[in-house]
């Protein structure tokens, strides 16, 4: 019988990096980086090895997660098991940044969304808690309430509660794509330094055909403020969002593509998306370059600003 278990040097940086997607995961401030270091792994070491950090990561997690949940006394005990499955949100993330590894059939494009729709199931829960939270009986919701009550809100906290429910239907989706892009990229970014390489978003290319999902998504919020939508509301959020994401990501390689070709270094290059990042948190810009960006990328559906490039569209390197 062939010996399958991992050497003592080379399970040691999968223990550290495991046991640093844990801290980051309880960390509160850096917990959306909680992925980088499994997907460092994937990137330096390879998928078999990424594949056992983030399964190692996902099973430490959940057991905390369950000691936690087991030393609640004021929830029933079906309260306690939808709170259980509350770290099923994390796991999908893991998940899905595995899909992202290991599934090489599509472009980068569809590989994350793809996995984003892996890390989604894994949400479900976690959306289910906040309905139940905002129903305005049972202790789950008594404790929201008490936690705004907590943040100053004495008045209209039903209405808080609901606003909340409400904005974090409507920006799931955007919210798991943004932070899978993010784990990956940086993830990525770490190991190709230590090579003296550089991630460049300048080859990315989305399908054309994304831009009917982006009309369609602020068709249903603009005509949601008219008629009642139900369901369709939050996806039409979602599909302009995500859509709007993956164009805007678009647009910055765009923005790189013209810093080349006038003559721009790899250093200036390099600098493109911190950038744009920044410019996110200022505010005033930070609205032209939300609309500007993945406008500039939409562009490229009617305007070839790359004609003659070799490189493929949905190229990651």
């Amino acid at each position: 019988m062939s010996n399958t278990s991992l050497p003592v040097q080379e399970a040691v940086p999968l223990l550290l990096s495991a046991a640093a997607s844990v801290l980051l995961f309880y960390s509160g401030l850096f917990a959306f980086l909680f992925v980088v270091p499994v997907q460092y792994v994937y990137t330096r070491y390879g998928p078999q090895k990424g594949s056992l950090t983030g399964v190692g990561t996902a099973v430490v997690i959940v057991a905390v997660h369950l000691l936690q949940v087991t030393r609640i006394d004021s929830v029933p005990p079906d309260m306690v098991r939808l709170l259980f499955f509350d770290s099923l949100m994390p796991v999908g993330l893991l998940a899905g940044v595995a899909v992202i590894n290991l599934n090489h059939r599509h472009p980068w494009w569809g590989r994350l969304l793809i996995g984003s729709g892996v890390a989604l199931l894994g949400a479900v829960p976690s959306l289910r808690i906040l309905a139940l939270a905002g129903d305005g009986t049972g202790p789950l919701s008594d404790q929201i309430t008490a936690m705004v009550e907590m943040l100053g809100v004495t008045e209209g906290t039903d209405q808080m509660i609901r606003t909340i429910q409400r904005v974090a239907m409507n920006t799931v989706g955007i919210g798991i794509v943004a932070t899978l892009a993010a784990n990956w990229w940086l993830g990525r970014s770490i190991v190709l330094r230590r090579y003296g390489l550089v991630q460049s978003v300048r080859p990315a290319r989305v399908i054309n055909d994304l831009v009917w999902v982006v009309i369609a998504g602020l068709a249903i919020v603009v005509g949601s403020e008219f008629v009642e939508m139900g369901f369709a509301q939050p996806l039409g959020w979602n599909a302009l969002l995500v859509g709007s994401f993956l164009f805007g990501i678009q647009g910055v390689g765009l923005i790189q593509h013209v810093l080349r070709v006038k003559g721009g270094t790899d250093r200036a290059e390099r600098w493109v998306p911190t950038i744009v990042l920044m410019l996110l948190f200022i505010p005033g810009i930070n609205l032209l370059v939300m609309l500007g960006v993945p406008l500039l990328g939409m562009s490229e559906v009617w305007i070839d600003y790359r004609r003659g490039d070799e490189y493929e569209g949905h190229s990651e390197h």
